[in-house]
């Protein structure tokens, strides 16, 4: 009996310490709810910039209460200094601007609009925004503004210093006329010339605009010039001169404002969830590309197609949440996953559109587009001689007149050089992705549409060797086409060069390898398939994949070599 009452004791004994070795090991519930709710990573996408800058730029908190004024710090996040109510802002470079055709300008027009002044009557500093904004609340267009990290009221607006110094004297203001640096933002109620805010603290931080949530919680919708945000936004004078815009919101957010752009939310949710992770991926890769205007990425197909919230694209949502955090990476980095639109039977190796071999970009030939209908299954474009001289003289190049065409293709069938040869018998080669787009021409309305395409005269001769399964096995009109039978047996096909692969889809694909006969013509025909570059995934393909009952991570897998995704 003492013998099991030992035992007993040592069993208990063994099950306290099992305790309290899982009590060690396992997360307590506030860890666990802590990294659940880790934050996304904040991006900034830009939105207008360079030669597309605004004088002024409106916003409307469709669904919140108002703004919060300050600015964006070193990690993307918001730091809050002023509030307002106002449902309707525009943000203005600090000159004197002329509210016209419902935007702010520098024009004057005929008529008489509301206008905002750049020169101000500034009071004295103060030791905060409360005491600001009381000190400025004595006179009816008084506002605060936040100048190199100290707070100022202020009063008025003008379009002169003289008339704020005039005004500052018949008015009893103990002020002083001035206008702000070429740094400086002002805020005002859209469609009028009532001045709400003023931010000026040099190069060190820009405004940001922070919508607010409604009062029953409803989160933040921005309208942008026709279209509507998530996130808040960020206005700089960069180089002193009109606004950079920049719409800085959660990494996910941005995604779900990328896949309605790219892809058609009526495609299948794998499809979809294919592309949520490659722009996830290829923002993350790629943050910071255009750094030196203060953003990572911009909202156009330079970057990826970025046009803010698609509402009803409800499916675009769930293919972003049921995704999130999950990326391409390649021995543990990050992989550039670029795609396109159609690829249009094949991808290509990276070094034979860009410069750089990335080993998770292969190129292969594609058998999934064939199943679905691409819209780019084929097209040409047709030059004449004289196109061809003056658009690469438009472009810059010293040619005569064009003669002669040399193509080069790769083993999968792309484009891979253009050799253009003028009448005095000078060379200009385009080799990798110049070649698919050294003859775009907004005066012809004309270009080639992606990388695989082959070039012939007018008359459709062809213009380069065709190979049988390897570059080992040219066909030519002097050699036999060796066909291999279902059975086994071998059967020899005379062949005057011209040779027709037909597909299982039931479509002509030519294998091409090498480098193709020289073409003189006045005429040349482009014919080709595909819309993009032919790197990494195509978009039609994963429909195709998608459609044919596949997830998401066997089409990244396929157009991504050697890849992991989590």
């Amino acid at each position: 009996m003492e013998k099991k009452k030992r035992i007993i004791a040592w069993m208990q004994g063994a099950v306290l310490l099992l305790l309290l070795c899982l009590l060690l090991v396992i997360p307590s519930a506030a860890e666990e709810t802590e990294t659940a709710s880790e934050p996304l990573p904040k991006i900034r996408i830009g939105l207008y910039w360079g030669e597309t800058e605004l004088d002024g730029a409106n916003l409307l908190n469709d669904v919140g209460s108002g703004y919060d004024f300050g600015y964006f710090d070193a990690d993307n996040e918001f730091v809050a200094l002023a509030h307002t109510e106002e449902t309707a802002i525009s943000m203005l470079k600090d000159w004197s601007l002329y509210y016209v055709g419902g935007q702010y300008t520098s024009e004057k027009p005929e008529t008489e609009v509301p206008v905002v002044g750049c020169y101000h009557i500034r009071l004295d500093a103060c030791e905060s925004a409360e005491t600001a904004a009381e000190a400025a609340s004595v006179y009816e267009d008084g506002y605060i503004g936040y100048m190199d990290g100290v707070w100022y009221p202020f009063a008025g607006s003008y379009t002169s210093l003289e008339q704020a110094e005039t005004a500052a004297a018949e008015r009893g203001i103990p002020g002083t006329a001035m206008t702000g640096s070429n740094r400086c933002v002002t805020v005002v109620a859209t469609k009028t010339q009532k001045v709400l805010f003023q931010y000026d603290c040099g190069t060190e931080t820009t405004l940001g605009v922070m919508p607010c949530a409604s009062e029953t919680g409803e989160r933040p919708i921005t309208w942008f010039k026709g279209r509507e945000y998530y996130g808040g936004f960020r206005y700089t004078r960069l180089n002193g001169g009109s606004l950079t815009v920049v719409n800085i919101l959660d990494l996910d957010d941005y995604v779900c404002g990328v896949i309605p752009y790219e892809m058609s939310p009526s495609w299948p949710l794998e499809a979809l969830k294919a592309q949520a992770v490659a722009a996830r991926t290829y923002a993350m890769e790629n943050m910071g590309r255009h750094r030196s205007y203060g953003f990572d990425l911009c909202g156009t197909v330079d970057c990826q197609a970025y046009l803010g919230v698609w509402k009803g694209a409800e499916v675009c949502e769930q293919a972003v949440r049921e995704t999130s955090g999950e990326c391409i990476t390649y021995d543990g980095e990050y992989i550039n996953a670029v795609y396109a639109s159609s690829d249009g039977g094949a991808t290509e190796d990276s070094e034979k559109v860009f410069q750089e071999v990335l080993p998770y970009l292969r190129g292969k030939i594609d058998p999934y587009e064939s199943y679905v209908n691409t819209g780019y299954d084929s097209w040409e474009m047709i030059y004449t001689a004289e196109q061809i001289t003056d658009i690469l003289q438009s472009k810059g190049y010293r040619c005569s007149d064009i003669v002669s065409i040399t193509p080069t293709y790769t083993k999968l069938g792309n484009i891979y050089s253009l050799k253009f040869t003028d009448s005095r018998g000078v060379n200009w080669t385009f080799s990798r992705e110049r070649a698919g787009s050294i003859l775009y021409s907004t005066k012809y309305d004309k270009s080639t549409k992606s990388q695989r395409f082959t070039v012939t005269d007018a008359d459709g001769k062809q213009a380069n060797a065709v190979y049988i399964n390897s570059p080992e096995t040219p066909v030519n009109g002097e050699e036999s086409v060796y066909v291999l039978s279902g059975s086994g047996t071998v059967q020899a096909l005379n062949t005057d060069g011209a040779v027709t692969v037909l597909s299982a889809a039931g479509r002509e694909t030519i294998s091409w390898n090498g480098s193709g006969e020289t073409i003189r013509a006045q005429r040349y025909r482009f014919s080709g398939s595909g819309f993009g570059h032919n790197l990494g995934m195509s978009q039609y393909g994963a429909k195709a994949m998608a459609e044919l009952g596949m997830n998401y991570k066997e089409i990244l897998h396929f157009y991504y070599t050697g890849v992991e995704i989590g």
